[in-house]
């Protein structure tokens, strides 16, 4: 669980849920829009205690008992009791109810509100939360500290630095008053040590040092074989400099610019979203493209009942859906692109969610 400008998100691991979907049985999901500032939890509490209510008589409707039912909803009815709980919310809760399974997770993201039963939990609306498409990495270089964070769209998460310095102070042991200027023949035919530079010129001198320890340090920590963008929040004459010590490969053109000693780490996130976004729109098209071109080759579909079908069978290696899943109009179509979505993620293929789109459903398959 994390606190931050996004309210109090719980682990967006999901791996339980998609492990119940095997076990036959009744599930219901239940989503509840909150608010990161604890403000309308009674108006959340209210939502939540009637779609609990239409659920019951819904399970009754269908032949279940009240007792059946009571038993079955009962985690997700001690919720209601929990004022602290509901205090600490972020922006949407999901809530999975089956015989025996329970998990209420809060989002970072705004989700309509929603009651769905059935034999699957309805894991659509949590495509941008599960999608696997877009990270980055933040670097946050301050003379007083070192931070170094994985970012997806709406999670931050900081990571350990290893051997990256933490400051300045672990690369500059002591500060000479002189910067020793070596040069051949400088001071006499024997190449004796010329004291030279300002005071300006010396701390110049030790910050680039510093700034290319962290650079060579951050090429090491993070590999060369990856394309994960890294952002660098720093002063901007940092950034070239850095760039030039820092084996990494994809570094960002842009920094957020500043001192980042005292952003938060969501500030952070959001910093560099921003920063970026026009970056990943480009590749989002290109992506995009490159995938219809495959499907219309006969190795993908557009038509979101075969990949539905495709997925359960192992067979998508990776599905586009909008990221507003709203745009599937209807429950039969968001039934089967619930089916596309949980059967991808189970068979270990790709998830990616597009912004402004035209596609009702994208996949390329294996094979």
């Amino acid at each position: 669980m994390e606190r931050h400008s996004q309210g109090t998100v719980d682990s967006l691991d999901f791996s339980r849920v998609l492990d119940q979907q095997q076990v036959v049985g009744t599930k219901v999901t239940i989503i509840v829009p909150t608010d990161v500032t604890g403000s309308t939890d009674s108006l959340s509490v209210i939502t939540l205690k009637n779609q609990l209510r239409d659920a019951k008589n819904s399970l009754v409707a269908e032949g279940q008992t009240e007792a059946e039912v009571s038993r079955l909803l009962a985690p997700a009815v001690e919720l209601l009791d929990d004022s602290s709980y509901w205090r600490l919310q972020s922006r949407s809760l999901v809530v999975f109810v089956a015989d025996g399974f329970f998990q209420a997770t809060r989002v970072p993201v705004e989700l309509p509100a929603s009651l769905t039963i059935g034999e699957s939990f309805d894991m659509l609306p949590l495509a941008p939360v599960l999608a696997s498409d877009r990270k980055l990495y933040v670097l946050a270089l301050a003379k007083n500290a070192v931070r170094l964070f994985d970012t997806t769209r709406n999670v931050i998460e900081e990571l350990p630095l290893e051997n990256i310095p933490a400051s300045f102070d672990d690369v500059i042991d002591e500060l000479p008053e002189r910067v020793v200027d070596v040069r051949a023949g400088s001071a006499g035919t024997h190449g004796t040590a010329s004291f030279q530079g300002t005071e300006g010129d010396i701390n110049r001198t030790l910050l680039e040092k510093y700034i290319r320890a962290v650079g060579h340090a951050v090429g090491g920590r993070l590999g060369t074989a990856r394309s994960q963008l890294l952002v660098l929040a720093a002063v901007n004459e940092y950034l070239p400099i850095f760039k030039q010590a820092c084996t990494y490969p994809a570094i960002f053109d842009e920094a957020i610019a500043g001192n980042p000693e005292h952003l938060l780490p969501d500030q952070l996130r959001s910093a560099a979203w921003r920063l970026v976004n026009a970056h990943e729109s480009a590749h989002e098209a290109e992506e995009e493209d490159h995938a219809r071109s495959v499907a219309h080759a006969g190795k993908g579909s557009f038509d979101i009942a075969e990949i539905a079908n495709a997925a359960e069978g192992g067979r998508v290696e990776t599905l586009f859906l909008p990221r507003d899943h709203t745009q599937f109009v209807g429950e039969d179509v968001q039934a089967l692109a619930n089916r596309a979505l949980v059967g991808t993620l189970k068979s270990s293929g790709a998830l990616r969610t597009l912004g402004e789109t035209e596609s009702r459903g994208l996949a390329t398959f294996r094979y």
